[in-house]
């Protein structure tokens, strides 16, 4: 596991990778960074599992420079081009859940699969759900999620057919509460399980 820099549009971002394959971009919430899936094991297990984890900090977050970017959603693309990848699985919680999300249904053909963990703001992007339909999509909820409403989760369930949603842990960071149940979880929906 290494920590690596890459200038994203005149920005130092920081992220860091492990394993080898499919890549896997792992995006944190408002309280945390790229560090926070090294400490929860979901690294480590996402690269287990046979894929490159790249965890990523967002501007202005952990190691990352602030940039001047349209939205974190505008960032997750700039990102990937920068880094070359085409396409892949797609991991936010919270505020990285609905970055991941936006960015999602925009550019769907650049999206193997999303994990979206207690996603905020889902309301604003229920009239592109639909693009995503048939894409695998795990939905990962806190019994007694605070922030983000079970409904949010509902409104992808509602649009989108391939989703489905996995009750992990009692709050909205659940893979703190449970991040045995929450890697295993992830490594099941990579393995198609």
């Amino acid at each position: 596991m290494k920590d690596n820099f890459v200038n994203v549009k005149g920005a130092k971002i920081h992220f860091i990778e492990e394993g080898e394959g499919k890549p896997f971009l792992l995006f944190h919430g408002a309280r945390f960074n790229a560090y926070t899936w090294v400490e929860t094991g979901t690294v480590s297990s996402i690269a287990s599992a046979r894929f490159k984890a790249i965890s990523i900090d967002f501007p202005g977050f952990g190691k990352s420079q602030n940039g001047d970017f349209d939205s974190l959603s505008s960032f997750i693309k700039d990102f990937m081009d920068t880094m070359n990848i085409e396409k892949a699985y797609l991991l936010g919680a919270s505020m990285g859940g609905e970055a991941i999300l936006g960015f999602a249904v925009d550019n769907p053909n650049m999206v193997e699969g999303l994990v979206l963990v207690g996603a905020v703001g889902v309301p604003s992007y229920e009239s592109k759900l639909k693009n995503l339909d048939g894409k695998p999509i795990l939905l990962i909820w806190g019994e007694k999620d605070s922030i983000s409403p079970r409904r949010n989760a509902e409104i992808i369930l509602n649009h989108i057919k391939s989703a489905k949603l996995i009750i992990v842990g009692k709050q909205h960071a659940c893979y703190l509460d449970d991040a045995k149940k929450f890697n295993e979880e992830i490594v099941k929906f990579l393995k198609g399980e």
